[in-house]
């Protein structure tokens, strides 16, 4: 991805991520009504109640039936274990468990040969963290020096009962997330693909708008700056694609019913990827131009054919069309429109193209009007599902 000079970086910051994502949330919230929008959010509540009543069950298992004498260490091993997918439960529980396995170890020697003291700590902490970098563990897994101080504070006889209480605790979390309601994403995928879809289309909307009107250098900076923010979370669109394919690893049933919807998913991201960055360029040609730039004329020039703005209302279209050819059963008319929508932005091209040829040639204006007109013949192309690309991201 290319580095423009002003770029703004603050979708990437954390507190950026954190309102960005609020707004969404609340954006969608609005637009669905709350029934809808608890119907689209019900997977991840049911893996919120699932993982709560794993803990309540391993607290409940280590109390009463073990008589485990800290018996909320089961649940902490849960909470450790269960991630996003049953295949990465899977994979990061042996981590885990590895890592408590090394910290129960390594202070039990260090007590026994250089009894508690300020060395020992020191000489915990420093193997610990380098122990996690030659094991190639996560960067934030930090379990090794943890439990070698927690060991060192409470003694040997709480490492081995971490270390049982890590296993039990694993143990619930790997089988609640295989064998109880594992988590699918590939409808989470879909949806985030119909969003980012519809954003992409009210951005091409909203340029087809100004170009048709009266625009300014104020509007055309808004839609670069909006376009560079889409082309960020295309980003996340892309990992959360991957990670529904991630999520039918270690799957026993139904596998290949998911697999047509996975495939579709991820060609549908990489397409969005592509046709949002030559969106994007699109906007940063309409800066330039309106502000000058590389020798353009500027705001005398702002008056541009009305074909360029049909065209964009077209790509709206598009955009639009296609992310509802993502989410639930695809309708034969959602493609027809995009069908429809695709002559219409060829059509509009060969327009604005006649009526170049008979305005007087030469100047800056036209090597603009090439790239302009390229970028949206490319998205056209991407969108295409009998000769494009991404034939896999059409139902």
């Amino acid at each position: 991805m290319d580095r423009e000079p002003g770029r703004k970086q603050s979708a990437g910051a954390p507190l950026g991520r954190i309102v960005s994502g609020a707004a969404a949330g609340l954006a969608r919230l609005r637009a669905q009504g709350f029934r809808e929008w608890l119907r689209a959010e019900r997977d991840a509540f049911t893996q919120t109640v699932k993982v709560t009543l794993a803990c309540v069950f391993g607290w409940w298992l280590a109390a009463y039936v073990l008589k485990v004498p800290l018996p909320v260490l089961v649940p902490i091993g849960v909470l450790l274990t269960v991630s996003a997918t049953a295949y990465s439960t899977v994979v990061r529980g042996f981590p885990q468990v590895g890592a408590v396995v090394v910290g129960v170890g390594a202070a039990s020697v260090l007590i026994w040969l250089i009894g508690v003291n300020a060395v020992t700590l020191s000489v915990l902490v420093a193997s610990g963290l380098v122990l996690t970098r030659l094991l190639n563990l996560p960067a934030q897994n930090v379990q090794i020096p943890i439990t070698a101080l927690l060991v060192l504070s409470l003694g040997r006889t709480y490492g081995f009962a971490r270390l049982a209480d890590v296993l039990l605790g694993a143990a619930i979390g790997i089988a609640a997330n295989l064998l109880i309601l594992p988590p699918r994403f590939v409808e989470h995928a879909a949806r985030e693909l119909c969003d980012m879809s519809g954003e992409l289309a009210e951005l091409a909307e909203d340029m087809a708008d100004g170009l048709g009107g009266h625009w300014t250098e104020d509007m055309a900076r808004d839609w670069l700056d909006r376009a560079r923010e889409l082309s960020q979370r295309l980003e996340n669109t892309k990992d959360t694609a991957d990670q529904a394919a991630e999520s039918m690893r270690l799957t026993f049933r139904r596998r290949r019913r998911y697999e047509r919807r996975l495939r579709q998913a991820a060609e549908a991201a990489t397409c969005l990827d592509h046709a949002g960055h030559q969106l994007r360029s699109i906007a940063r040609g309409l800066v330039d131009l309106i502000a000058g730039a590389r020798g353009l004329p500027g705001e005398e020039a702002a008056d541009l054919p009305e074909p360029l703005a049909e065209e964009l209302r077209a790509l709206s279209r598009i955009f639009y069309n296609f992310g509802l050819l993502q989410v639930g059963k695809a309708r034969s008319r959602d493609m027809a429109d995009l069908c429809a929508a695709l002559r219409e932005g060829e059509h509009q091209q060969r327009h604005l193209t006649a009526e170049l040829a008979d305005s007087p040639p030469k100047g800056p204006l036209w090597p603009l009007y090439g790239a302009l007109l390229d970028d949206c013949a490319r998205i056209r192309h991407e969108f295409d599902p009998d000769t494009g690309p991404h034939r896999d991201a059409f139902p």
